[in-house]
Order: structure tokens, then sequence, then C-alpha cells
């Protein structure tokens, strides 16, 4: 994913996530990040017309990184989902 989005806007950012090439979109949260961040913070995904995602908002100029964490018991993977600007 690469997108940009100009600061003042309030967006819907589609993430695909895929865990062993299947597609997932139950028991998945994610953090956004800066772009080499680290995640911390979870949030519940967002779902908009059967698709899955982020909202974007609130965030100052720079790229930020999306992270997906599944729980798939015993698994609990964490997913680098690719990265957005803001302008």
């Amino acid at each position: 994913m690469r997108n940009l989005y100009p600061r003042e806007s309030v967006e819907f950012q589609p993430v695909s996530v895929s865990v062993n090439g299947t597609a997932v979109t139950t028991n998945v949260e994610f953090a956004i990040t800066e772009r080499d961040g680290r995640p911390a913070t979870w949030g519940s995904a967002v779902s908009l017309s059967g698709s899955i995602g982020v909202m974007v908002e609130a965030l100052d100029p720079g790229d930020y990184t999306v992270w997906a964490k599944v729980t798939s018991l015993p698994e609990v993977p964490v997913i680098d989902c690719g990265f957005f600007t803001i302008t």
C-alpha cells in the first residue's frame, strides 16, 4: 500500500491481511506508527463496504506504517502492512 493523504483529510485506508496465504478479516487489530516505529497500541479494525482497515486522521505530515496483529491461537502474528504518507 502507498497512499498520500492531505493532513486535513479523514479517510478509510483499506488493508489486506493474509496469514499463510489466506485472507483474514476477523480477530485483526491495527496499529499506526511513524515510518520506523514499532507498534505498541492496538485498535480494532474499521470495517467499511466489506473491507477492513484503518481511519487515517489527525496525523502530522510524514510517513506512517500500518501494522496488523492477528489473534489466531496459539499464534499471534504481527504483520507490516505497508505505509502511507500525510502531506
